[in-house]
Formats: structure tokens, C-alpha cells, sequence
């Protein structure tokens, strides 16, 4: 069996949400921490181009986004569950709505109010990121800080009223993905925006769970150095198999050549061979020096499948 390593670094919020999952099901894992901007030379060669974080890895199978990543623990790992009382499509629509909603208010409103020091280098790689024509523009963001506070009330108020009932976590006595894809982003808020104590301590309810919640720790932690982790895909062979999915939309089978590319920013198409996909996932074979045969997995829902040439 091969060890679960963990591509993070401990600022990122998304790997937050991970390392949490990992603390629910007592994992032990390696840690390689990469870097929060380009270049990410210890990072590519497993996942083609893509470039965001967390990234984990199982010998020669690598999973990218946080989706897939708490998807295939939960596989690997089913209990404790991260679905508590059959809440699955509960969670995942939490994880939308918190990373693509609740997330970006909170963003705004840490580097609004820190757009006097964010570094050139990081607001540069932040705009690469965005994709053509677009800009990590905190000076923008400092001018919408008043609405972004709004927002962020509005929803830490949701979240409020629904522990006001007395339970311990968001869907009840049992914690789960509810809980770390909305932590994350409070977690963050938290670390990097100086008025956050005050702004939580208006939500009594939120404020005792988020303590519940860090509690539960992020399992057991040893660090790897990133040259290790190559080693180890290059010394290891995919445990992921060919399988056609008949329900599959638009006709993709194992063989095909696709590239694969979030829909929202990062969009660098990772290209390679289909091996199987699902309503969940595509996973893609692809090869590099540095780690010789790999497959590379990812979500369905906020990816794009096309063609490649």
C-alpha cells in the first residue's frame, strides 16, 4: 500500500479542508509542502499543467482538487464518513456554494483591506492564474470591501442560524465535508483578516462550532521532501484500470486523447489518455521524466473534457 502524500502548503485554504478530512479519518500522511506561486517545478511533472493546490498522491495515481481529493479518501477510507446521515448531496452542495461563493466574499475581503502590502509577485501570479485579460486587483477589491462585508454577514448569519438548534455540527451531532468546506474559508479569514474576532464573535453558535471543528486536528503528519515524492510515482505503476462508462454524455472512452481544464481560473488543459470516467471523475494517463507513467484524476462538476489535438 502506498502512503497518502499530500502536494500543500499550510496557508492554503483548500488544503485546510483536506487536511481536515484526513484528521476525521485518523490518517496518517506525508506532507510535501510546494510553493503558494509559480514556478512549481516539483509539482508539474505528476500533474501535467495544472497548477493549483492541494494535489495528493497514492504511488503513481494523482488526484487534483480538493473535490477529488475528499471524494477519493472517502472511497479509500469510508468511515468515519464525511457524509454524515446520508448527506451527500447535502455536502457537495455546501462545497459549491463555499468555494465558489462564500470564498470569494471572504477573499475579497482579506486582500481588500491588505491591498497596500500584497506582493507584486503574488499578484502577478494570481492574474496568470485568472486567465487572459484578467487582473488580481486589490485595489479593486479595497473599493468593494463595504459590499463584500455585506455578503459575508449575510451568509455567516446563514450559518449561525443553523446551529442555532443546539447541534454540534452543521448537519447534526456528526462532523463532516458540511463542516471543512465551510471552515476553510472562515479558517482563512481567521489567519489574515486582523477584525475577524470581532466579525465572529457577533455569531455565537459559529464561533463555538469553529473551535469543535479545528479540534478535530488533521490527522497524523510527517514531512517529504518533494524529490522524494517523484521518486515514488516514477518507482510505482497506476493502480487505475481501463473502464468504459456507458452513461458517459459525450462518447468518451478509454483510448481517447482529451484534455482536462477547470472552468472557473487555472484553465491550463492537462492533456493525455482517457483510462476511465464516471459522473464523478475522469482520470487520464499522461508521462513525464521525472515520474515516468502516471494517472491523473479529476472532478467532473467545475472541469472541462475536450478534444485533444
Amino acid at each position: 500500500m502506498h502512503e497518502i502524500i499530500l502536494h500543500h502548503y499550510p496557508a492554503s485554504p483548500f488544503s485546510e479542508k483536506v487536511r481536515l478530512t484526513l484528521g476525521l479519518k485518523g490518517l496518517s500522511w506525508r506532507a510535501v509542502e510546494q510553493p503558494s506561486i509559480m514556478p512549481k517545478p516539483e509539482l508539474l511533472p505528476l500533474t501535467g499543467a495544472y497548477r493549483k493546490i492541494p494535489v495528493m498522491q497514492i504511488g503513481a495515481d494523482v488526484y487534483c482538487d480538493s473535490q477529488c481529493i475528499v471524494r477519493e479518501l472517502e472511497r479509500r477510507h469510508p468511515a468515519p464518513t464525511v457524509h454524515p446521515g446520508g448527506s451527500e448531496a447535502t455536502s457537495w452542495a455546501f462545497a459549491f456554494w463555499s468555494d465558489r461563493v462564500f470564498f470569494q466574499a471572504a477573499v475579497g475581503v482579506i486582500f481588500g483591506q491588505m491591498a497596500d502590502q500584497v506582493p507584486k509577485e503574488f499578484i502577478d501570479d494570481r492574474s496568470k492564474l485568472m486567465g487572459t485579460g484578467q487582473r488580481f486587483d486589490t485595489h479593486a477589491m479595497k473599493a468593494a470591501v463595504p459590499m463584500l462585508k455585506e455578503a459575508l454577514r449575510a451568509q455567516l448569519a446563514w450559518l449561525d442560524a443553523q446551529l442555532a438548534d443546539g447541534r454540534a455540527f452543521l448537519l447534526g451531532a456528526a462532523p463532516g465535508l458540511a463542516d471543512f468546506t465551510t471552515y476553510h474559508s472562515i479558517w482563512f479569514l481567521g489567519s489574515y483578516y486582523p477584525p475577524a474576532a470581532e466579525v465572529l464573535a457577533a455569531h455565537r453558535h459559529l464561533s463555538a462550532w469553529r473551535e469543535r471543528v479545528r479540534a478535530i486536528g488533521h490527522g497524523s503528519m510527517k514531512p517529504m521532501e518533494p524529490k522524494e515524492a517523484l521518486a515514488i510515482a516514477r518507482a510505482a505503476e497506476p493502480e487505475t484500470t481501463p473502464a468504459a462508462d456507458p452513461g458517459e454524455p459525450n462518447g468518451w472512452k478509454p483510448g481517447d486523447r482529451v484534455q482536462v481544464m477547470p472552468d472557473d481560473y487555472g484553465r491550463d488543459p492537462v492533456a493525455g489518455e482517457l483510462v476511465r470516467s464516471s459522473a464523478n471523475e475522469i482520470a487520464i494517463r499522461r508521462s513525464a521524466p521525472e515520474v515516468g507513467e502516471v494517472v491523473v484524476h479529476f472532478p467532473r462538476a467545475g472541469f472541462l473534457v475536450m478534444r485533444a489535438s
